[in-house]
């Protein structure tokens, strides 16, 4: 695996580490519900650590009754506590700025447009005056109150502006706590050794965790499978998701420890389960070095087959952390980030720059932008998309009667963005050629308003398709006259082809790769762009998972793209295997029965050629 981002090596001995931390378990320990807990596994490694409880909310303190001539001061806290989250919040604007991008830091102003909103602080003061109790007391009240009646909301993406309301009534509660103790507001940068709990992931935490330097995150809510679980994983910070109720067990600087790969949390663990994990971390880290040393070697197999390794992003920020992995391009580059954290849609102008500089940091290498994917999980917050939009209704392409101008927009900055760099444009969710021709009928569209306004652009920018429908790929021969080139999307076309949303847990048992006939699918994709010679990248989760690698290999799949720390396991096992080899396995795949079946074949042939459990590598799927 990856090597994770540097950080400075801890002083001692891990015992003399942990003995700094947190002292051995008291009663105390002994006499909590439980000590053990059980999530789902997202980012694979192991982490020993004090827990900060940073993304908890603020537990207040007082709800004492007041006297009205206490009433006038409240009100001047509030104020006070107002100016102090909104200082607190330019400064994280400020900082995420420069240390990820400017599009990034737009999250931000949506939380300040909340903080500053006149009805909310209205509707805190009057209830001040009316209940009598401490602005913490009433903020507190209030936020929830609004959470829960929008949580309740049918339309995504107003459900969506919950989670900011609750990320700033948490700002402004520390800010009141911080008061009320006499000081500053506490620090939220913390340190290297943190283990991060989260009881959810709002807004800004996905920003502030890339700057944040810690050794892993823990959540009580979400899956492996959402948007969230993606960017953790480009991080390559260990992750576990799903722990419910861990959050009654835990204070601030317990130790814990993480067990990325089988979804385990211990809290307060004796010192022989300590040891043990120690050396799992030991081992881990010593391997992730080996293989981080081989990373400028190239992708071959030991009998010259070359395959091409490239990067899966979600914006510029994540084009920096690829160069490190030296990946032959960029795959697929998600443009929904940038679309979707701001309180409008972007400018022309303000798009070219982004997809400009992308561009520019990968220079004589292709950048593959895929346009705006929406619908599902992914919704603009400022643009209504009806509930139809949903993971087997309308999405992406299918919206762009509503989208028809924003995609006009988009299209128009990649084009100006072309001349800067080896662009590739690719359209999701096609599964018609009405499909594919209506996305080219677009790009003309935009080309002809480029040439009106005097802008220079690529004329022979490639056009391609994302193939995750089962409808493209059982009739992949028939776009072959109409694209330049194909990508395979195989986190939707899994789920497509086994009837399991991706994103919902209680189906997730049947969301699995190695579904016999998600593998014979594979094979057809693979085998009709060979006999054409079309361009095929294998995308999605399987692309970058070395459990699937020698399989795809064996198909016939050239090229892969991947979250970047994903780059060096992969690059390994293709290093350490012939074509002949691989071609076996595919075939002997291709026969079995049943899942079970399968994934011991892929499981037993990578480990053998790791000489180690590849479950310390992956994530599990639950047979």
């Amino acid at each position: 695996m990856a090597k994770q981002r540097e950080r400075p090596p801890p002083s001692g001995s891990s015992s003399e580490r942990h003995a700094k931390s947190n002292q051995p378990p008291t009663d105390t320990h002994h006499r909590r519900r439980k000590t053990t807990f059980k999530g789902v596994p997202v980012v694979p490694g192991v982490a020993i650590g004090p827990v900060r409880l940073k993304f908890r909310q603020t537990q207040v303190m007082s709800d004492r009754t007041l006297a009205e001539s206490e009433v006038p001061r409240e009100h001047e806290r509030l104020a006070e506590a107002m100016r102090r989250a909104k200082e607190r919040l330019l400064a994280d604007r400020a900082r995420v700025q420069k240390e990820i991008g400017e599009v990034e830091a737009m999250i931000f102003d949506a939380h300040i447009a909340i903080l500053e909103d006149q009805g909310f602080l209205k509707k805190v003061r009057a209830q001040v005056a009316k209940d009598l109790k401490p602005v913490e007391v009433v903020v507190a009240q209030v936020v929830e109150n609004y959470h829960r009646t929008l949580s309740m909301v049918k339309d995504e993406h107003i459900r969506e502006r919950a989670a900011d309301i609750r990320d700033v009534g948490r700002r402004l509660l520390d800010s009141l706590s911080g008061l009320q103790a006499g000081g500053r507001d506490k620090d939220p940068t913390g340190s290297a050794e943190d283990i991060i709990f989260a009881r959810e992931l709002l807004p800004s935490d996905l920003a502030t965790l890339e700057r944040r330097h810690c050794q892993a995150v823990v959540c009580e809510a979400g899956s492996d499978r959402g948007h969230a679980a993606v960017m953790l994983r480009a991080m390559n910070v260990p992750c576990v998701m799903g722990v419910e109720g861990m959050g009654e067990a835990i204070e601030d600087g317990d130790l814990i420890v993480v067990d990325g790969s089988t979804g385990t949390v211990y809290i307060n663990p004796r010192q022989e389960l300590l040891d043990s994990y120690e050396k799992t971390r030991q081992e881990y880290e010593h391997y992730r070095t080996l293989l981080q040393a081989e990373v400028e070697l190239p992708a071959v197999t030991t009998d010259g087959h070359p395959v091409q390794l490239l990067a899966n992003v979600s914006k510029n920020s994540e084009i920096d952390l690829a160069r490190l992995y030296s990946v032959d391009g960029i795959g697929l580059y998600r443009s929904e980030f940038h679309l979707m954290i701001g309180s409008s849609f972007p400018s022309e102008e303000e798009l070219y720059l982004v997809y400009r500089e992308a561009l520019e940091k990968m220079p004589d290498h292709p950048v593959t932008f895929r346009t705006m994917d929406l619908g599902s999980d992914k919704k603009l917050p400022y643009l209504k998309i009806g509930d139809e939009a949903h993971v087997l209704g309308r999405r992406s392409i299918r919206l762009l009667s509503e989208i028809e101008e924003f995609q006009l927009i988009q299209l128009r900055a990649m084009l100006r963005a072309s001349v800067h760099g080896k662009m590739r444009l690719m359209f999701p969710f096609i599964t018609s050629l009405e499909d594919i021709r209506l996305g080219k009928r677009l790009v003309r569209t935009a080309r002809r308003d480029l040439d009106l306004a005097g802008h220079a652009y690529d004329a022979n920018v490639p056009i391609g398709m994302m193939v995750e429908v089962p409808a493209a790929a059982l009739s992949l021969d028939k776009y072959l006259r109409e694209v330049q080139f194909f990508s395979v999307g195989t986190n939707d076309l899994t789920q497509y082809v086994c009837a399991a949303d991706r994103n919902h847990p209680e189906v997730a048992p049947w969301f699995k790769g190695h579904n016999p006939g998600m593998l014979q699918l594979l094979k057809i994709i693979v085998d009709t762009a060979k006999a054409a010679n079309a361009d095929l990248t294998i995308c999605g989760e399987m692309a970058g998972d070395p459990f699937y690698t020698l399989f795809l290999l064996g198909l016939g799949a050239n090229k892969l793209s991947m979250p970047a720390p994903q780059v060096p396991l992969v690059k390994k096992i293709i290093r350490s295997v012939n074509l002949t080899g691989a071609k076996n396995l595919a075939s002997r795949a291709l026969q079995l029965t049943s899942t079970g079946q399968i994934r011991e074949t892929f499981a037993a042939s990578v480990e053998q050629i790791l000489g180690r459990d590849l479950g310390g590598w992956r994530r599990s799927e639950a047979e």
